[in-house]
């Protein structure tokens, strides 16, 4: 047999060498915006080829006829032994594609941002090592403020992004290597012979000497003739983003949403790029021949046809090919074969790839970290959006460029009004999409890790329920709103930071069941603008530090039911501008080392008929007898006995906690801390409470009750111990509460005879005990 290709019309040569391997026959299949593959059969007398050796190693296909010659390029993909024969020679099958075929062995998740498709697209091939491409586009393209590959081959991920902006690709052929070239009009398709034209000759067979079509099927296709898209930018909600265009000689709409893009100008080039994908349908020719010269993306003349409208020019969509050199063995007169099948557009169509590469989706949602400028501990913007870091991405730096601006979905959103909690850098963050779409991502909540832990310890706080920030830059303190739901300590707690300000522009009512404690630690400023009442069923007891000072610009009426005892220790001075009038029911008694009773025109003593009364005209006495140094008597009177006012009771303070913390080193010890704090509180709340009802002394009930129970407190120099809280479990059950007096004493009336309880809460069990 012939061991050599020499005179072959159909050559092949690897990197094995020259005739190591002989072409007996391929195929091979062409497409627009596809990767080409071919088939070879390959015969060597060598049944040990280094197989693997050939893999992504490339390969020459040489096609030589009498009308020409052509080569096609690639990559060996796959290699197969096929058979041994009796003829000595082993059988291979050579699979050769491009090099963008081998894109599809990389899979990679990747968030480009701020860059067009063709950057992207550069992008992918150059971090591949392939550089053998040309960039044959005209238009303009937007760039994608957020892209990405998720999950996604990087052949899918390419073919996808030039598929959606209208961008096809072919090869061009040389023996040193192929080029992908990116189009994206009909004026980049190269002609596939120069000078003639394919001749319509149905009927000659596949040994042909000349380049002729045997076959030609026209077809003409209604498609749908309207194009229509919409889509809805957050940042211009109002704004009408429906783009459409029309062919008026097809029927038909096909709308959809989303448009992905966010100016009208957009929705109208992409409404153009979809229409023009579909009229590709519209009419086709399919045909077989022997033309060699035909390939993908590549224009062809056809004249002589006995349709007149087939005679014109056409771009090829795809071409497949089959050849066959003469047989090897001496002797043999089987002559070589070559034919091939295509599918073609007329040349004046707007070419448009279909999109067949389809977008992953993101079936539910992610978790990722909130991440942000350095030194900053909020990273946000005009919206409330934040950027993040998602575990796939391998390439974020942990910084406000790892991702987007994303939007935060919040309880509720109104025009300056609703609710707005703004992830802050480093909590995890509960991140959709919408419609699934890897590029729309959307926060819909957040969620604690082993790092960032609950405020409350688990699940021994579990009855807690709270709203608690951090101040923010550097912690250390908070605002709070907590609610604890435990059974019988039941409270809702609020804490802030600073200020507090509250604002009612109608009523504000507050019932409250028992006591009211309540600390100011400066200043304590009130304004009412109108009446001001007070209704105190008991005591009420005040105790000021320094001066008091009352400003009544009208009247002042006070009515006391029991006495009234004031003791003052400095001097007493009283100015009444109009008449003064007092009087007693009982005694008047007054004292004092000097008394002066002055008048300015008159001045009146009287008992019954009998008087005293001085004015300018002299000194009158009237009366039934007057005795001067004459017997009788002073008349007698009693000081009273002062009532000391009873000490005010201490404020009890408020339940507190303790700030969150950062994600440090330090943040363990500080939830222990805080978990202690919270307990003691928790304990201290609960000895100083009582759930039983309350004795009321002035009841219908009680006042039959003749019983009575008294309590003194002194300390261990016997001394009193005034304004001490106090609490006494009565016979029945009931409660009283309340302050000593200045004395240290306290008193109960009309209670049960039995044995009473009494407790100092503020005291340590230890430091008292009953006389």
């Amino acid at each position: 047999m012939s061991g050599t290709q020499t005179d072959r019309p159909f050559r092949v040569k690897t990197t094995l060498g020259e005739d190591v391997l002989l072409l007996d026959s391929f195929t091979g299949m062409e497409r627009i915006s596809a990767p080409f593959e071919y088939v070879l059969r390959v015969l060597t007398a060598d049944p040990n080829v280094d197989m693997n050796g050939l893999l992504r190693k490339p390969v020459v296909l040489s096609l030589t006829l009498i009308s020409g010659e052509r080569t096609v390029h690639g990559l060996v993909s796959r290699m197969k032994l096929l058979s041994y024969g009796d003829d000595g020679m082993a059988a291979y099958e050579v699979e050769v594609a491009p090099w963008l075929w081998f894109l599809n062995l990389f899979s990679n998740c990747r968030i480009f941002q701020n860059k067009s498709v063709l950057e992207i697209v550069e992008a992918v091939f150059k971090d591949r090592g392939f550089s053998d491409y040309r960039n044959a586009t005209s238009g303009t393209y937007p760039k994608r403020e957020y892209c990405v590959q998720y999950r996604e081959t990087d052949f899918n991920f390419v073919s996808r992004l030039l598929e959606e902006e209208g961008v096809f690709y072919f090869f061009e052929h040389t023996e040193e290597k192929h080029t992908l070239v990116l189009a994206d009009r009909k004026s980049a398709f190269n002609d596939c012979k120069k000078g003639s034209a394919a001749k319509f000759m149905p009927s000659v067979g596949t040994h042909l000497e000349e380049d002729t079509v045997a076959v030609l099927e026209q077809e003409f296709r209604v498609f749908p003739g309207k194009s229509t898209l919409t889509d809805y930018d957050f940042e211009k909600p109002n704004t009408d983003l429906l783009a459409t265009l029309a062919n008026e000689k097809s029927p038909g709409e096909i709308y959809d949403y989303p448009g992905n893009y966010k100016l009208k100008s957009e929705g109208d080039r992409y409404a153009r790029i979809r229409l023009e994908e579909r009229e590709v349908a519209n009419v086709t020719v399919r045909g077989n021949g022997n033309c060699m010269d035909f390939q993908a993306g590549y224009k062809f003349t056809l004249a002589e046809h006995y349709r007149d409208a087939c005679n014109q020019d056409y771009t090829l969509i795809w071409v497949r090919n089959e050849g066959r050199n003469p047989r090897y063995l001496a002797g043999t007169t089987i002559p070589f074969e070559f034919h091939n099948e295509f599918e073609a557009i007329p040349n004046s169509v707007d070419y448009r790839p279909p999109r067949l590469a389809r977008k992953p989706l993101i079936e539910g949602s992610q978790t990722a970290v909130v991440v942000g400028k350095a030194g900053e501990e909020i990273w946000t913007d005009k919206y409330g959006r934040v950027t993040v870091q998602f575990p796939w991405d391998r390439e974020g730096k942990l910084d406000e460029n790892s991702s987007c601006w994303i939007r935060v979905a919040h309880q509720w959103a109104g025009k300056q009004w609703g609710a707005i909690y703004t992830p802050r850098i480093g909590q995890e963050v509960i991140v959709g999409f919408l419609e699934g779409d890897p590029d729309q991502p959307i926060i819909t909540g957040r969620v604690y890790n082993a790092d960032l832990t609950v405020p409350y310890a688990l699940p021994g706080e579990q009855t807690k329920s709270t709203l608690k920030s951090m101040s923010s830059k550097g912690g250390g303190g908070f605002n709070e709103f907590r609610f604890e739901d435990k059974k019988g300590e039941e409270q809702v707690f609020l804490h802030g930071e600073k200020d507090l300000d509250v604002r009612i522009k109608n009523d504000r009512k507050e019932w409250i069941g028992r006591d009211r404690n309540l600390i100011v630690k400066r200043d304590k400023m009130e304004k009412v603008e109108r009446d001001g009442h007070v209704d105190v069923t008991r005591d009420r007891i005040e105790k000021i530090g320094r001066d008091r000072h009352l400003a009544v610009e009208g009247k002042q009426a006070i009515k006391i039911t029991g006495s009234h005892s004031m003791d003052v220790t400095g001097n007493v001075i009283e100015e009444f501008k109009a008449n003064h009038s007092s009087q007693v029911t009982g005694s008047l008694y007054l004292k004092g080392m000097t008394v002066v009773v002055e008048g300015a025109t008159e001045l009146t003593l009287k008992v019954g008929g009998n008087f005293i009364d001085i004015n300018p005209a002299g000194v009158f006495i009237k009366g039934a007898m007057v005795f001067i140094n004459s017997g009788g008597a002073a008349g007698s009177g009693s000081p009273g006995s002062l009532v000391p006012p009873l000490a005010a009771t201490a404020a009890m303070e408020a339940d507190k906690a303790d700030p969150g913390a950062m994600a440090t080193a330090q943040s363990k010890q500080a939830a222990k801390q805080m978990s202690l704090s919270a307990l003691t509180l928790a304990g201290a709340r609960k000895s100083a409470a009582s759930d039983a009802p309350m004795h009321d002394p002035n009841s219908e009930e009680n006042k039959q009750k003749k019983h009575w129970i008294e309590i003194e407190l002194v300390g261990e120099d016997g001394k009193p111990i005034p304004g001490e809280t106090y609490l006494i479990t009565l016979p029945d059950g009931k409660t009283q509460d309340g302050t000593l007096d200045d004395k240290g004493l306290a008193r109960v009336d009309g209670i049960d005879p039995g044995t009473c309880k009494v407790t100092f809460p503020n005291l340590d069990k230890d430091a008292w005990k009953p006389k």
